[in-house]
């Protein structure tokens, strides 16, 4: 579960509202700036257990960026039928209210991580980190 790890389990129709799509609710100020990670999954899935990893290496990377979230699809099935998600795992990265990106099925850490730095860049959130070198 990613709630164990920083992130929130949504658990009724009005926080996916709240925290998703109006950015408010629990979130602090700094926070409602920020994409939020949306995990839809189910207890059953087996490729979802594959991806809750990927998830939270990708949480930890951007933990100053990103809001995650899980929704278990058994639980909210109209939550996720309104958020167009047919299968799971499906992770969607929110700002605004609106998706910025969808990815279906498990994914590679650096693929969801390419995935939040466009939606970062595309925020104008993004800091370049090769100055280090």
């Amino acid at each position: 579960m990613i709630a164990k790890s920083g992130g929130r389990m949504i658990t009724t129709n009005e926080q996916f509202e709240q925290e998703v799509l109006s950015n408010k609710s629990s979130l602090s100020p700094d926070e409602t700036e920020y994409p939020v990670l949306v995990l839809f999954t189910a207890p059953w899935c087996g490729p979802c257990r594959l991806t809750n990893p990927v998830v939270k290496e990708v949480m930890k990377q951007y933990q100053n960026k990103l809001t995650v979230v899980e929704v278990s699809t058994d639980d909210l099935p109209e939550v996720a039928s309104v958020a167009g998600v047919l299968s799971i795992p499906t992770i969607q990265l929110y700002h605004g209210g609106k998706v910025m990106d969808t990815i279906v099925g498990c994914v590679a850490k650096n693929v969801l991580a390419r995935s939040v730095d466009k939606v970062l860049e595309d925020l104008g959130l993004l800091e370049d980190e090769e100055e280090e070198v």
